[in-house]
């Protein structure tokens, strides 16, 4: 079920990517089709991913691999959120004790463009935790024992499973969680579904929220969130939800489609309508 003048109302996007534009190493059927309609229509768009151990360069050049052109200005990830935080709250600089992989730390001392921010693993003002995949329990003893001291716990996501060749392995929310658990206390989650990456995003776009729209596929990371903020969202059924789980969900998108293909030509041939009107 579609709303064509919704549709054709719709003139920046939020875009989850893995499950929506590809599959692990292989683009969603309709993914170059469906980014030469985004760019003949005019809309504005941003990348929008909870992974925070890879960089936006890194998704560029995956995407690039795939056919499609989409600079690292577009896309934003969760430890880039999480700089963005950061820089907000202590834009006067500050030691952060990092737990999570090189790109993390890229994006919370680099993005800056200067040194205010340094790695401090003895009285920082932030804990920042992502991914890490060479996590060592001396790591997680001393943010711990950081937390405890008064450092504030910030979290890039609390996805607790990552999807990897091998299959569905601790995420940066397992971390997280035995974080929350030894320090007492809970983390300020930056990714989906908390609001500041939607915040920031919509920031960055300079976008109205009655133009807006989330495309996702996952309800409780991509669907749910921006409902919270009011935003119009499209499901695609081409990724984790699958369509039986969608049906007994009581979350639900505004739109939902079974993939790319599908909204592409609806999209298209709204905006048609409206501009024959």
């Amino acid at each position: 079920m579609h709303n064509p003048l919704l549709l054709a109302s719709l003139r920046y996007a939020l875009m989850d990517m893995d499950g929506v534009l590809y599959r692990g190493n292989n683009p969603q059927p309709g993914l170059s089709e469906f980014f030469a309609f985004v760019e003949r229509a005019g809309i504005n768009y941003l990348l929008l991913t909870n992974n925070s151990t890879q960089s936006a360069q890194d998704y560029s050049l995956k995407l690039q691999k795939m056919g499609v052109a989409v600079p690292a200005s577009r896309i934003v990830t969760s430890g880039q959120a999480a700089a963005a935080y950061v820089q907000r709250e202590a834009p006067e600089g500050c030691g952060i004790y990092v737990v999570g992989m090189p790109p993390l730390r890229e994006a919370l001392f680099n993005s800056s463009g200067d040194e205010r921010y340094y790695f401090d693993d003895k009285n920082p003002r932030f804990v920042v935790q992502g991914g890490d995949f060479n996590l060592t329990y001396e790591t997680v003893k001393r943010a711990c024992l950081l937390i405890r001291a008064g450092a504030k716990f910030v979290a890039t996501n609390a996805d607790p499973l990552f999807p990897s060749e091998e299959g569905l392995i601790p995420g940066a929310g397992s971390i997280g969680a035995l974080l929350e658990v030894s320090s007492g206390q809970k983390p300020l989650v930056i990714g989906k579904p908390e609001p500041a990456m939607y915040e920031l995003a919509l920031e960055q776009l300079g976008a109205p929220r009655d133009q807006t729209v989330m495309l996702g596929d996952n309800l409780l990371t991509d669907i749910e969130g921006a409902n919270r903020l009011g935003l119009t969202t499209i499901l695609t059924l081409s990724g984790v939800t699958h369509p039986a789980e969608y049906a007994q969900s009581s979350i639900k998108a505004t739109m939902d489609f079974p993939g790319l293909p599908e909204l592409t030509a609806a999209w298209e041939n709204a905006l048609e309508k409206a501009q024959g009107l």
